[in-house]
């Protein structure tokens, strides 16, 4: 439950290894890699001089970047295509592993594949225009399957224009009214509900008109088949078996398309493995330099893989150079260690929460423990119920394991077995207290506890806050903010006093001379005030002040005020603990008297389990949004910056 150890790992070797170097690394999927030549250019990438490695050492002098034009986008594209038309005639791929290494024979593989399914396609992409165009033609046809014209005799007239129109029935109307402005001669052949189809006879010298016309009424022009000869019931038959024999063509493509992918499958997924493996290894290759006979390539690694990393470099017999170098050992500033989070099954659900804030500081304590224990107890204690306990539970349950929502599940089911326990502390099954006995206490039956309570937890989650941003501030040795910040050792032996000064009150005991210690917390704030300072002495630079004296006072005075003020804010934000338990409780009580208010027993059952329906969704929504707010307002702030960059390696995922 911490931080991964980061390893930079820089390897040099002769450039015929370099594509099964990184295509291997790829597939082990355990490094992140970072510019070579940005690498290069500090001192942590150096090697010492031997026989074995001279030759790089004189090379590295014309070393630039790889420049990597292997472009497999379009290849890839067809693979994809060719697994998607695969799923639609039902062949699918068992997963496997196998890959192709050498990206050309993967290129021919392909494009003899591609080739014979392309001339499938447009065989069956032909068929469906030729279907189409039938299925429209006989549309038409049928139109005038009434009527004793012959479909030659309508597209040979030589003086006249025929014309098939459709046009709604209203605009019909108007047409025949108008009749005597028309230059055509117009037969109604066929009329459905809501249009009525027509043909036209026009004089070709009058056709402008006539369109003109027809135009304005909305008429849409209906195109006439030229190529069919008989009566429309003759070429009703025709187009029939011309469609009989087109669908039949369909059905032998189609089943020669599904016979070419059951034939081709294990292939075509072989090719998706090669070209997903091309491009990862593509990622890690824009990130390397090279020279004439050699590559160079860095990354980072963590420390769990660093003997797969020496496994993997074995297969090269020594021809591949290798220096590692633990991230605390670099010399480069610049270069931020990326943050791999290691936490067990129970915990890792709740990175997701800590991730919405920020991904933790390679430098820094991992906060996911500390959050999932805490953010825990708080939802339980606002939320505390047996019997919808269970239910969250449940549900997380169903998340995680039948959709697949693993992060979201596994805190739902932690949440609800806390909510559980808190349900038999509290005496409390799905709002009901009068079912079982409180093991604890009865929230509504002690108010003024509950809500102590809570600014007590709430007072301990702040001190090991304090306690571990002291820790984080002192791993990067900042004694500004870690020693005599707000935040620091100063603000919590000040937040120390100001407790102990306010418990000796309100208990009566009186032994603490308060005169001494509000003293002793001034000098606190004193101290606090001149932190930048102070920290200056004790590491010896020249300067006391970074801007000046005058605008860092104006500025530590205000931060002074805040101290106080945030330190108060923070505690008593707690008390929104208890205030939730009780209105948990209280939310409750107002169903349950509805529920007594109506005499029907069904309908009291119905307004109970709808009251806890909304209790669940909607106040548990609220509980969680509470939660989270006094994670990342009140706790975050005293020992969490979360500026890290999360460990993102370079790898294949076959699925």
């Amino acid at each position: 439950m911490a931080i991964e150890k980061m390893y930079m790992a820089n390897l040099v070797g002769a450039f015929s290894d370099f594509d099964k170097l990184t295509k291997l690394l790829a597939l082990s999927g355990f490094m992140q890699p970072i510019s070579a030549l940005q690498e290069i250019n500090t001192s942590d990438f150096s090697l010492k001089t031997s026989e074995d490695n001279i030759e790089a050492l004189i090379d590295v002098g014309y070393i630039r970047p790889y420049i990597y034009d292997n472009d497999v986008g379009v290849s890839y594209k067809k693979v994809n295509e060719l697994l998607e038309k695969q799923k639609e005639y039902e062949v699918y791929n068992k997963p496997s592993k196998d890959i192709e290494f050498n990206i050309n024979k993967a290129e021919e593989t392909l494009v003899n594949i591609y080739t014979t399914y392309e001339i499938l396609k447009k065989q069956l992409e032909e068929l469906i225009d030729k279907k189409q165009y039938l299925q429209h033609t006989h549309e038409v046809v049928e139109f005038l399957k009434d009527s004793s014209i012959v479909i030659e005799d309508l597209y040979s007239m030589k003086n006249f224009k025929v014309g098939l129109y459709k046009v709604k029935n209203e605009n019909m109307i108007k047409l025949k009214a108008n009749y005597e402005n028309i230059p055509s001669v117009i037969q109604c052949i066929c009329k459905q509900k809501d249009f009525t189809i027509f043909i036209s006879f026009t004089p070709l010298l009058l056709v402008i008109e006539a369109e003109r016309i027809f135009k304005s009424a909305n008429c849409e022009e209906i195109e006439i088949p030229n190529h069919y000869e008989g009566t429309p019931s003759e070429v009703l038959e025709i187009i029939n078996k011309e469609m009989n024999s087109v669908n039949s063509s369909i059905r032998d493509i189609e089943t020669g398309l599904k016979d070419f992918f059951k034939t081709n499958h294990k292939i075509i997924g072989v090719l998706k493995n090669s070209y997903e493996l091309e491009l990862k290894a593509g990622e890690i290759k824009k990130m390397s330099a090279c020279t004439q006979e050699f590559f160079y390539t860095s990354g980072w690694v963590p420390k769990s893989n660093i003997k797969d990393l020496e496994k993997l470099l074995e297969g090269f017999e020594e021809k591949i150079l290798v220096i590692i170098k633990n991230a605390n050992e670099l010399n480069n500033e610049n270069i931020i260690p990326p943050t791999k989070l290691k936490n067990n099954r129970f915990i890792r659900p709740f990175q997701s929460i800590v991730g919405m804030y920020g991904v933790p500081n390679y430098h820094e304590i991992d906060p996911t423990l500390f959050l999932a224990i805490t953010y825990t107890l708080m939802f339980g204690a606002m939320f505390g119920d047996v019997g919808q306990g269970m239910v969250l539970f449940i549900a997380g349950i169903y998340l995680r394991i039948k959709l697949k929502r693993v992060n979201l599940g596994g805190v739902l089911e932690t949440l609800g077995i806390s909510s559980t326990v808190f349900g038999f502390l509290y005496g409390s099954i799905f709002g009901s207290e009068h079912i079982i006995n409180a093991v604890l206490i009865r929230p509504m039956e002690e108010i003024t506890d509950m809500l102590v309570a809570a600014v007590i937890f709430g007072c301990i989650f702040l001190l090991i806050g304090f306690v571990l941003g002291i820790i984080n501030r002192l791993k990067i040795k900042d004694i500004e903010h870690g020693i005599f910040g707000k935040e620091g050792l100063m603000g919590f032996i000040f937040y120390v006093g100001v407790l102990l000064l306010v418990a000796d009150k309100l208990s009566n005991t009186n032994v603490l001379p308060t005169f001494t210690v509000i003293i002793f917390l001034i000098l606190c704030l004193i101290v606090i005030l001149l932190k930048q300072p102070l920290a200056n002495k004790i590491t010896g630079k020249k300067v006391l002040f970074n801007d000046g004296a005058k605008d860092y006072f104006i500025e530590a005075s205000f931060e002074v005020i805040e101290t106080i003020l945030s330190m108060f804010s923070n505690t008593v934000s707690f008390i929104r603990v208890g205030a939730f338990a009780l209105n948990h409780v209280g939310l409750f009580v107002a169903f349950s008297a509805m529920a007594e208010m109506s005499n029907n027993g069904a309908a009291s059952i119905l307004i109970l389990i709808l009251g806890n329906i909304i209790i669940i969704g909607l106040e548990g929504l609220i509980v969680f949004i509470q939660g989270l707010r006094l994670q990342y307002y009140e706790l975050f702030g005293k020992y969490y910056s979360g500026g890290g960059i999360l460990f993102e390696p370079i790898e294949v995922s076959f699925k």
